[in-house]
């Protein structure tokens, strides 16, 4: 039963691949490119000001206590930034990490299984494809799939071994 349940999440977390690949590139894309709201859009929405004849609204004295609440506001949006940014960050590391366990595991098979493995999964290259490009029978190519289907559940149960032993201590 739990060969079952570690073969299924095997499959999937492989699937997941161009999918983790893709939030990578949207995170970092967002981390260099933080949307941000600028000091002095904070003041100009903080002043006041009279209209004049044409609907132009020119600065008016801006009050102490109006700077002060500027002031307060432009603190917590630069918390509220930093937060973004800092989640951000956060959430590209987790992917990150996901995505080199993946590649690493896979890198531990056998480089015939791995080839599959990675073409298939990785690249989502279909059979037909696969078969034209490695010039292998359909059978040998799911051969090479399963078997490594197979070490990478292998992989995932010493895991777990070795995190249960390491919880029972």
């Amino acid at each position: 039963m739990e060969y079952t349940k570690l073969r299924t999440q095997v499959i999937e977390d492989l699937k997941s691949y161009p999918t983790l690949k893709r939030k990578i590139s949207l995170l970092r894309y967002e981390q260099e490119h933080p949307a941000r709201i600028t000091d002095g859009e904070v003041i100009d929405s903080m002043a006041f000001s009279r209209s004049i004849g044409d609907g132009i609204k020119p600065p008016v004295c801006i009050s102490d206590k109006t700077m002060l609440i500027a002031a307060q506001f432009r603190d917590k949006t630069d918390r509220l930034n930093q937060g973004t940014v800092m989640e951000i960050a956060k959430e590209l590391h987790t992917v990150e990490r996901q995505l080199a366990r993946l590649e690493f595991y896979v890198s531990q098979l056998d480089e015939k299984q791995a080839e599959v493995i990675r073409k298939y999964y990785f690249e989502e290259k279909t059979w037909g494809a696969l078969q034209q490009e490695m010039h292998l029978a359909p059978r040998t190519l799911i051969k090479r799939r399963d078997d490594g289907l197979n070490a990478l559940v292998s992989i995932y149960m010493y895991l777990r071994q070795i995190t249960k032993k390491g919880d029972n201590q």
